[in-house]
């Protein structure tokens, strides 16, 4: 499986994750709220031959944020999404604290990549990768 990175205005981009955005499932895995993406937004998806297993959107805003917010990942596969954390860990932490709207679901798996908490919801939680983690 490859996970690829790519700009957020890309056709590839764009060919790649339009079935799956357009999918009623999909959308409902993502609690109805519709994915968007714009120049400010990196995506890394996931696929292998003609079949895309997820994607994660990152934005990079003004402030030095990288942005998590709006994936979908197959079945909630907790290994694809730690390697999605893994390649936006080794990507952005350098330069940008990184932060997520994760799915409440998904929590364990973020804390396992060295995500923190930093606010809870119902169905999500605000959380920081490496808040106050010792170097």
């Amino acid at each position: 499986m490859t996970v690829e990175k790519l700009d957020g205005t890309s056709p590839r981009l764009y060919a790649l994750v339009a079935p799956l955005v357009m999918r009623r499932s999909v959308l409902r895995q993502n609690n109805n709220y519709p994915f968007w993406t714009s120049r400010s937004h990196t995506w890394f998806v996931a696929w292998e031959g003609e079949i895309v297993f997820g994607f994660v959107p990152v934005e990079i805003t003004d402030c030095g944020i990288a942005k998590i917010n709006n994936y979908y990942v197959s079945g909630d596969d907790p290994r694809l999404i730690a390697r999605f954390l893994q390649e936006i860990v080794r990507c952005y932490h350098r330069d940008y604290t990184i932060r997520s709207v994760t799915l409440t679901r998904h929590a364990e798996v973020f804390r396992a990549e060295g995500f923190v908490p930093v606010r809870e919801w119902k169905e999500y939680v605000a959380m920081e990768y490496g808040k106050n983690r010792r170097p």
